[in-house]
């Protein structure tokens, strides 16, 4: 009897079987086993016929059957519908496509269509993707609980696969040298039998998870592409299936998403073992490979699939696991429209969460609370679903949201609350033992931080026109809850004594008065007030809430303070941002290093000097030239084509290099680049990109004392210090001038508030 956990699943066409691979401790085993999904079409009885007595001459088609099956979610009426079986697996969608062409796309209701088929499978045997199982020829027999808490966890073998590459995008036609697995470097005499070698020591180890940097992106695609050249593709599989070549399951492209454009490299799996990308990886990103472990075995989908997806599509996927249990079809395509309003009622529902401007300037000794999942502790105490929202069932419930008059279901729960129960439970555990000595604190943050991204996307899944289970007036009345939830602690804060200085959907920033000296206390109201569990963040010695750089009001995500504990909490500045090159980002540490040593906000206005001083220490080594070019280069994300540049950039100018180095960027790539003369009006002499660094670049040492400026009046523009007024300072700096920073207009006004 075989037994291990389950690594991978996938259909294998040629045999129309599934593919099952279990790993115990390193050795693999491949199990193979019959599947033969079906879809069902819903339209009335006489249409239905009219289909089947079509479809019984169609080669594709296995199997017809009439059957009654459950459509409407929250309902237990059951609806005449086919059941279709195809003879081959992967001729499921095509003939559910022409069934659906057939139909004008209007006439018939397709279910169960584009399910994930390993997901399917799974689930049809009662097991799960990590699942401890054994395989005793004929079934699976489970010797885990998919949502337990405490779990044996896979042992699974790894491997790390990169190889010689210049920093950046590769070009395609450059030669493999090099080749790193882990420790070893694999260098033979020519370029295949580097990469054959490779190959062969990636199958004598042969690991369970292969991880890479870039892998999707630079490194699998580049190898393939070598393989191809040097006429041994055939010979290159790098899975456990010696009949698979490496291909991407899924096309790299670009997409616009919340503002910009975003590019999904493509997906290179492998059969039989994991690929995972720790570069593109959102998800190892936050939360490593154990969060992404637990995310998999609960969503029922693959690991090197899970790391790859957005937790979005670990939720939509949770989601079609319930109502599948619970007996109901899967609609293939949404079609729940919108309720009619008018525009008065669309003004009043389409409103987000309340937020408070904050006051821009420092204050001292104050409070930030901050509910714990406030969004989907509303969606589970409200039994918000879109099938329990305006149900027909319950038209008096007392369930009503406020300001929007909905009524919500009374009778049953809802497939959401059911979903994010255990959900809230299993993050709630989790965060615990972040704070509790008897476990591995690393551990369970990454666990729970994962747990965290879930959370945070099923709210917004309840709007997304795509989502499987969304339903825009889920969403409104998620948000309305939510703004009375926060008036409420606004006003026992108030009521307690304390000043409300800012406020962000499911966060407060209070200043303690005199007598208000337990914030705990004051949490403590406040969740018994609304019925949802807020936490203290923390208590600042100091916070500064930094002003809009567009509006003369304070920004709602840009501050940074300290809190009693000494942590230095910062957003919204450069310092937190991504694109930002190294010698910025060290400018503004040095001079927290020196404002997080005050006590009081009395304290830190009178360091103000000692922190523009860590600013000219900082840039001294760019005036000198003495900084690593390395840390000086800047992260853009592409959105368009060159053509479309209508003004010389710098990036415009790193692209055009790029090009003449014969590397494509598509849009939502990001480049990277040195600005070496920005005056120039020669794209060649403006940066130098990433690829062509080396011993001899030089920096534009102008510009970059300009974006020093630009970073410290980030940090003090409350108390009047400008752009101008700084790069003016470090001018003078570098022309070796005298510069008492004590003495600047705007110090001596400092000065005498002190």
């Amino acid at each position: 009897m075989l037994s291990g956990n389950i690594l991978d699943c996938y259909v294998d066409t040629k045999t129309n079987t599934m593919v099952t691979w279990l790993s115990n401790q390193g050795k693999a085993a491949r199990i193979l086993d019959r599947f033969e999904p079906c879809f069902y079409v819903y339209a009335s009885p006489q249409k239905l016929y009219g289909l089947a007595a079509s479809l019984q001459d169609i080669p594709q088609v296995k199997q017809l059957n009439f059957t009654k099956k459950k459509l409407t979610l929250g309902s237990e009426k059951t609806s005449f519908v086919l059941e279709v079986t195809p003879k081959r697996i992967g001729s499921l969608q095509r003939l559910a496509a022409m069934i659906d062409e057939w139909g004008h796309y209007n006439t018939y209701e397709l279910f169960n269509v584009d399910c994930r088929l390993a997901t399917r499978y799974l689930q049809s045997k009662g097991v799960f993707c990590n699942a401890q199982v054994r395989w005793d020829g004929t079934q699976f027999l489970l010797q885990d609980e998919q949502w337990a808490i405490d779990y044996p966890t896979p042992q699974y073998t790894t491997l790390f696969f990169d190889i010689t590459r210049k920093p950046g995008v590769q070009p395609m036609e450059e030669s493999i040298t090099r080749i790193f697995l882990d420790d070893t470097t694999i260098e033979e005499d020519n370029e295949a039998d580097t990469l054959l070698a490779a190959v062969q020591e990636i199958r004598r180890r042969d690991p369970d998870i292969i991880f890479t940097k870039q892998g999707d992106d630079r490194v699998l695609p580049y190898f393939h592409h070598r393989a191809q050249q040097c006429g041994i593709a055939d010979q290159i599989h790098l899975g456990r299936d010696a009949q698979e070549s490496i291909r991407p399951s899924k096309q790299a492209k670009s997409y616009f998403s919340y503002g910009q454009i975003v590019y999904r490299p493509a997906f290179y799996t492998l059969k039989g073992r994991a690929h995972l990308d720790m570069k593109s990886s959102f998800m190892y990103s936050e939360s490593g490979l154990r969060g992404i472990i637990d995310i998999s075995r609960c969503a029922n989908i693959s690991l090197q699939l899970q790391s790859r997806l957005g937790p979005g599509t670990s939720i939509s996927q949770m989601q079609i696991n319930k109502a599948v249990a619970k007996g109901y079809l899967i609609p293939w395509k949404k079609n729940m429209p919108e309720q009619p309003k008018t525009a008065w009622q669309l003004l009043v529902s389409d409103r987000g969460g309340l937020i408070l401007s904050p006051v821009p300037g420092i204050h001292d000794d104050v409070v930030e609370l901050d509910y714990a999942s406030l969004y989907p502790n509303i969606m589970l105490r409200f039994n918000i679903s879109p099938e329990t929202m305006l149900c027909d069932c319950c038209p008096d419930s007392a369930i009503r949201v406020p300001q929007l008059g909905y009524h919500i279901c009374e009778k049953q729960k809802g497939l959401i609350p059911e979903v994010l129960q255990p959900i809230l439970h299993r993050r709630f555990c989790f965060k615990a033992r972040t704070k509790n000595s008897c476990y591995d604190p690393q551990l369970y943050q990454e666990i729970q931080q994962a747990w965290k991204w879930v959370l945070i996307v099923c709210f917004g899944y309840t709007g997304y026109r795509n989502a499987r289970y969304g339903r825009i007036e889920c969403h409104e009345s998620i948000t309305a809850f939510a703004r009375d939830i926060i008036l409420d602690a606004v006003a026992v804060a108030e009521q307690q004594g304390y000043e409300v200085l800012h406020g962000i959907v499911d966060s407060l920033w209070v200043k303690a008065q005199s007598g208000c000296t337990d914030p705990r206390a004051l949490s403590r109201r406040i969740s018994e007030k609304t019925g949802v569990k807020m936490d203290v963040e923390g208590r600042y010695k100091w916070i500064v809430f930094l002003p809009s750089k567009q509006f003369d009001v304070g920004a709602l995500n840009r501050y940074y303070g300290v809190f009693e504990t000494g942590e230095l909490k910062v957003r919204g500045i450069e310092l937190r941002q991504r694109n930002t090159p190294e010698i910025l980002r060290a400018v503004q540490r040095e001079m927290f290093t020196v404002l997080t040593t005050a006590e009081t906000a009395a304290e830190f206005m009178a360091l103000i000097p000692a922190a523009l001083d860590a600013m000219l220490h900082c840039a001294t080594h760019v005036i000198n030239r003495s900084v690593d070019p390395a840390e000086c280069v800047f992260t853009t994300r592409i959105s368009k084509e060159i053509p479309e540049y209508k003004v010389n950039t710098l990036t415009k100018a790193a692209l055009l290099q790029l090009r003449d180095m014969g590397v494509t960027v598509a849009a939502g790539q990001s480049i990277q680049y040195v600005v070496t003369n920005e005056r120039s009006r020669h794209y060649r002499d403006r940066v130098c990109v990433i690829e062509s660094l080396d011993d001899d670049t030089t920096i534009d040492v102008d510009f970059y004392l300009r974006q020093i400026a630009k970073c410290v009046e980030s940090i003090f523009v409350p108390f009047g210090f400008t752009l101008e007024e700084l790069y003016e300072v470090l001018l003078q700096w570098k022309r070796k001038e005298e510069v008492d920073v004590s003495v600047l207009p705007r110090m001596r006004t400092i000065q005498t508030c002190l």
